[in-house]
């Protein structure tokens, strides 16, 4: 057999699977979605209807004079996150189900004397969940073969925004919901 003859049946054993593999990799691609996220082919219409409710609440509520400037701020943050997904969610982009769950919350417009006490708990149960988190990732290092230091700055950086949060909850001044949710999010031992 010449060496032509044998390149050529090379390529074409080579090209068969390789053409194979080129037709079959855009049917395997459009299987795969991303998991727990609204899938942007036919927006519901029934979701953009409760986004632009919970945009024109937040707004509405922006609007109230009895509230303070910081809960005006996390009103128009929450109608900017309503207006984001609707404008994502219209326009065929995935949104994560939790991005969803975000932009629907409307904070209330006042906390009670009961509410506020239920929060700073939660925050200093959130704190010591972190500080036990931060033992564990320390107690990981020291047994393992790593000869680095561990990174303790990211539950550093959650004791000073938690003790933030806790402060201005403590001493009845105004914060964020946006602070008071990322505060309340423990950080994994990682």
């Amino acid at each position: 057999m010449s060496m032509c003859k044998q390149r050529s049946i090379v390529k074409k054993m080579l090209l068969v699977p390789l053409v194979l593999l080129m037709t079959a990799l855009p049917a395997i691609a459009s299987s795969v979605q991303a998991p727990a996220a609204v899938q942007p082919t036919q927006p519901d219409s029934a979701l953009i209807q409760r986004l632009e409710a919970a945009k024109n609440a937040d707004w509405n509520a922006a609007q109230d004079p009895s509230i303070s400037t910081v809960r005006q701020e996390t009103y128009l943050n929450q109608m900017n996150k309503s207006d984001r997904v609707i404008k994502e969610l219209t326009h065929g982009f995935a949104v994560s189900q939790a991005k969803v769950d975000d932009a629907l919350w409307t904070p209330p417009r006042h906390i009670t004397a009961e509410e506020r006490a239920s929060l700073i708990e939660q925050l200093r149960e959130a704190r010591r969940q972190d500080e036990r988190n931060e033992q564990q990732m320390l107690n990981d290092a020291a047994w393992s073969n790593s000869r680095g230091p561990a990174d303790t700055a990211v539950f550093d950086q959650r004791k000073a925004q938690i003790d933030s949060v806790l402060k201005n909850l403590e001493i009845e001044a105004p914060v964020h919901w946006s602070d008071i949710h990322q505060a309340l999010v423990v950080v994994s031992p990682s």
